[in-house]
């Protein structure tokens, strides 16, 4: 028993971070002053899959702007009702969200570009619920 959970575990480790975790693979080059992009690829396997991009912020006050645009194969994407995709005048650690559903067959490229003044980015995250 104790082999087979050793094993599991090793398997986890060689697959990496994102296995098991719902992150699909994304590439990012460094953010810059005011603005960051990311592509990621998502399976369109045809089955319907629920998406989560946040990107977060600190050092937010009164005069701070953030905002977000996500594209799905070049085209808009409809975040879900409850989504916040930009934010003005908030205070402190703030983020940005789009909960949006794939179910076309196929792979997709998600481009996002995040834009933000008065603040400091911290980081992103895409997962798969």
């Amino acid at each position: 028993m104790m082999r087979s959970i050793a094993a599991v575990m090793l398997a986890l480790a060689a697959a990496g971070p994102a296995a098991g975790q719902g992150k699909p693979p994304c590439d990012a080059q460094a953010p810059g002053y005011d603005s960051h992009d990311i592509t990621c690829t998502l399976d369109g396997s045809g089955t319907p899959r629920r998406y989560r991009f946040k990107a977060s912020f600190t050092g937010s006050h009164d005069d701070t702007s953030a905002s977000m645009t996500p594209t799905l194969d070049g085209a808009p994407v409809a975040c879900d009702k409850g989504s916040k995709t930009s934010t003005q005048g908030e205070d402190g650690e703030v983020s940005l969200e789009c909960k949006f559903s794939l179910a076309e067959p196929g792979a997709k490229h998600l481009e996002v570009r995040v834009q933000w003044r008065h603040a400091q980015y911290k980081d992103f995250e895409l997962r798969s619920d």
